[in-house]
């Protein structure tokens, strides 16, 4: 009887440990979508001068960017929540992406060296995050959590003009 309950235990802590691996590496996506919208917080503040930007598009660019740090701040782990995390990425990349094909037609901002680095930044955390995604992914498949994988795809997420 003692080996069964000994058996039991492993086969828990095991268990444990592998929750423990899929936290840790969500914690690393969510992180890192924090510090996504940090910069873009501090890109929308440094293009709030140009005359080329939308400036209700830099509102929205920065609403969302808000929504994505308060969704990525729940503690809870479920599909729903990756779900959430994922479409409030979703929103927050269609008005981005907006404001920086604006930026390309305002020369004196794009050749701002403040603009510049963020937007070396930007491209930096984004490649962050594709990798912090395909590691929980990669975890999550391992120990058999598929509905807890973070949905990709390789298009990228629609833009709406």
């Amino acid at each position: 009887m003692k080996k069964y309950y000994l058996l039991f235990f492993i086969l828990l802590n095991l268990n444990c440990f592998s929750q423990t691996d899929i936290d840790k590496s969500w914690k690393s996506v969510k992180d890192s979508y924090i510090k996504k919208t940090e910069i873009v917080l501090k890109l929308a503040n440094n293009l709030r001068i140009s005359k080329q930007i939308n400036k209700s598009e830099l509102d929205k660019t920065v609403i969302n960017a808000g929504k994505l740090k308060a969704t990525c701040d729940n503690n809870v782990l479920d599909k729903e929540s990756v779900n959430k995390v994922k479409q409030a990425n979703g929103e927050l990349n269609s008005y981005l992406v907006r404001i920086l094909v604006n930026l390309e037609s305002d020369f004196k901002m794009k050749s701002d060296e403040k603009v510049i680095d963020l937007s070396g930044q930007l491209a930096e955390i984004e490649k962050q995050i594709f990798t912090n995604i395909k590691r929980y992914n990669n975890i999550c498949e391992s120990l058999n959590q598929k509905s807890l994988i973070f949905p990709t795809s390789s298009y990228p997420t629609e833009v709406k003009f």
